[in-house]
């Protein structure tokens, strides 16, 4: 029997911009050959089409979208789904997946696959039930950190690392070269993509301001950003530098060009359990991270020692200069170790997605 051609669908919670990790899943659905669409939410307005988007702003920005905001994007979804009939779906989110719940059990038990990056409302009570009731009933489920089995019911979960595989296989099979850290022109720190959470950044501003030798960027947009170089200018600090939003191919050569990469996030659940896409930046472009201690990304980097894991920016320039004494080769060395193990993790996570859009019927 002749195997029908399979149309899935990837919904979104908000800006594609916001979800790189989608490319994972484009890339392999792509590879076989599968027609699928993009569900978006445009909220910013500064996407470019793609898919199916939703073009409505909302003024709450990325994170916090309320209920009230989500019930015209959720009506959007689901007169797109009966209109485009998908035969699968790929759903990304606690927010949508619970808020989506009654057409998935009605209309796509078993048929459809939850993708986790990031802890939200099905933590609260209520919500919690339902999120594991919809675990329970679909295909698979991936997440993106092994921290946040910790928050989840038990059960078997997909690992599915927010980077370009092509890109690490490059790095993988690339010869180790003699070469160094790049402090050619100085100790420059990096902070890119979202700028969020205020009282972390400011403590790294705060420790690296009008340090000779050292500088630091923020590149990417965010109200913290704005408010980060307000402190800037109000108390003169002439070495953190502030560029607004960037086209992902810019990405890699802002990151070649730094010394470190900024991971240092504030204590709360949400950032202890996660691996941030800085996270593999850092390792992919051998750029030690600067990372909170006693986090999911803090182990790793106290583990395989890719990077400074503190628990404030106190004596922070010490901290970098004490890291940059160490061997570059075995650093490199390390940063390959750690993503040949997330690699096999791919490879697991990679089955399952074509195992989930292969079936006939």
């Amino acid at each position: 029997m002749k195997s029908k051609k399979r149309k899935i669908a990837l919904i979104l919670p908000g800006s594609i911009w916001y979800a790189p990790y989608v490319r994972i899943y484009t890339r392999i659905l792509d590879k076989t050959n599968t027609d699928y669409s993009i569900i978006s939410w445009n909220r910013e307005g500064d996407d470019k089409p793609e898919g199916f988007q939703y073009n409505v702003p909302c003024s709450k920005g990325h994170d916090s979208a309320g209920l009230s905001s989500y019930l015209g994007y959720i009506r959007f979804i689901k007169k797109i789904v009966r209109k485009e009939g998908f035969d699968r779906i790929i759903v990304f989110g606690p927010q949508l997946t619970c808020l989506l719940s009654m057409l998935l059990l009605c209309h796509y038990k078993g048929r459809y696959m939850i993708d986790y990056r990031d802890l939200s409302i099905e933590q609260k009570f209520g919500f919690k039930q339902l999120f594991s009731l919809m675990l329970k009933y679909s295909c698979a489920n991936v997440i993106s950190s092994p921290g946040f089995k910790k928050c989840l019911p038990k059960g078997n979960f997909y690992l599915s690392h927010n980077f370009d595989e092509n890109a690490v296989r490059k790095v993988l099979d690339s010869k180790a070269e003699e070469g160094g850290f790049n402090i050619e022109g100085g100790v420059d720190v990096l902070t890119i993509g979202a700028i969020r959470d205020y009282s972390s950044n400011i403590e790294v501003v705060k420790a690296l301001a009008n340090q000779e030798g050292f500088s630091a960027r923020f590149i990417g947009k965010g109200e913290e950003s704005a408010m980060l170089e307000d402190y800037c200018k109000q108390n003169n600090v002439k070495n953190v530098f502030f560029k607004g939003f960037y086209q992902k191919p810019e990405e890699a050569g802002y990151v070649r060009s730094c010394t470190f990469m900024n991971i240092f996030y504030p204590r709360i659940v949400t950032h202890d359990t996660a691996l941030s896409n800085r996270f593999y930046n850092s390792l992919i472009y051998r750029k030690p991270m600067i990372v909170t201690k006693n986090t999911c990304q803090g182990d790793y980097a106290e583990k395989y020692h890719v990077g400074v894991a503190i628990d404030e920016c106190c004596n922070l320039t010490e901290k970098l200069r004490w890291f940059l004494q160490q061997d570059y080769l075995e650093y490199r060395n390390q940063c390959d170790i750690l993503l040949k193990s997330f690699m096999e993790d791919q490879e697991l996570f990679v089955n399952a997605v074509i195992e989930f859009i292969s079936y006939d019927s």
